[in-house]
């Protein structure tokens, strides 16, 4: 661990959540979105086409962070090319639009959705479709997007919604920040574990600006 942020409600680590998820205290739930275990190497994007995902060559990290996390309600984003995390009750459908997804090209459908695996006790709220759909964010950089993985806002917000009694909210798998942005917005505390320093710097600017956001709101 070689840095920590505290902005406002939030706290965010830079580092490797196996590393820190053991020094933390008591959190209320995960929601993250953690290496697929596919090898993925993005096409989209000037800034990170043909990278790696680190720690994608299998789900061992996933696992790792799924077990620490056991006895808490938690959300884990997946792909239908891995086995699901263990012990969920459900899968949801996030279908990403018709401007996304690639896949097999010789097949006629495209990969436009992910899965989102529900794990623990806690959920409430009005019952509903398991198939979400809702703004999607784009592809490319020029328009606001700066992660290859990163998921829309009001996704990350459907599922903290549904734990209301989830007062902090972990995200080992931060990425630019959105599961914190959401967190923050609602009045929720955020706990952010993200190891690239590139990422980890653009999650503290988006979190520092929704936690801004919110403190003008409240005091308008």
């Amino acid at each position: 661990m070689s840095r920590v942020e505290k902005i406002g409600r939030a706290t965010l680590y830079l580092g490797d959540c196996r590393d820190i998820l053991p020094t933390l205290q008591k959190v209320d739930a995960v929601v993250t979105d953690p290496p697929y275990g596919i090898s993925h190497s993005s096409n989209y994007g000037a800034s990170w086409a043909g990278t790696q995902i680190a720690c994608d060559q299998d789900t061992s990290v996933r696992d790792a962070v799924a077990e620490w996390a056991k006895d808490l309600p938690r959300v884990f984003f997946g792909t239908w090319k891995t086995p699901p995390v263990q012990n969920a009750r459900a899968c949801v459908v996030w279908s990403k639009g018709p401007a996304f997804g690639m896949g097999d090209l010789s097949l006629p459908w495209k990969p436009s959705f992910e899965l989102a695996y529900i794990c623990g006790d806690g959920w409430t709220g009005r019952r509903g479709e398991g198939v979400l759909t809702g703004p999607v964010v784009v592809s490319w950089e020029s328009a606001g997007r700066c992660h290859p993985h990163q998921k829309p806002d009001w996704l990350m917000a459907h599922f903290i919604e549904r734990l209301p009694e989830a007062k902090t909210v972990l995200d080992p798998f931060m990425g630019s920040g959105t599961t914190g942005v959401a967190a923050v917005r609602m009045g929720r505390d955020f706990i952010g574990i993200e190891r690239e320093p590139k990422y980890f710097d653009i999650a503290c600017k988006r979190i520092e600006d929704a936690q801004r956001q919110g403190d003008l709101f409240q005091a308008a």
